[in-house]
């Protein structure tokens, strides 16, 4: 029992982390924060329903803008995961991503991986934005 009580607060600090997350990011996108983020999970599964007023998006314009939302949170979920795996070491794989812009919701689809990443898998995650060059490589050069 202690250890399932465990893993459902592992799970619940997971999902808060990314909510957190998908609202700093939301807010960075639209400029606002959203109306509201609710976190669903069972087992593995975690999802964010974030809910934003569609009009606020629109402004001044009167054409379509279903497009435009529907391409920028298409890079959210992948966004949200590596922001998981960089702050908590707990790696999210995202899922499906649902959008219905003119109701103002978007559902991100994740599922979660029990063990945790060393921080050497961490620091190979962010291999490729280092420099590739070496210092003795400049010396050498120069």
């Amino acid at each position: 029992m202690a250890q399932a009580n465990h893993h459902s607060s592992q799970a619940s600090a997971l999902g808060e982390l990314a909510r957190e997350v998908l609202i700093d990011l939301y807010r960075a996108l639209a400029g606002h924060t959203p109306q509201a983020v609710r976190i669903y999970g069972e087992d593995d599964a975690l999802l964010l329903l974030l809910r934003f007023d569609p009009r606020q998006l629109i402004g001044a314009s009167e054409v379509s803008f279903e497009p435009l939302v529907d391409t920028s949170l298409i890079a959210l979920p992948s966004m949200i995961a590596s922001a998981v795996q960089r702050r908590a070491g707990r790696k999210l794989y995202p899922g499906n991503l649902s959008v219905c812009a003119d109701r103002g919701l978007a559902v991100f689809a994740f599922s979660a991986v029990d063990e945790e990443l060393s921080d050497e898998a961490g620091a190979a995650f962010f291999a490729a934005l280092t420099p590739s060059w070496s210092r003795e490589a400049d010396r050498v050069a120069g």
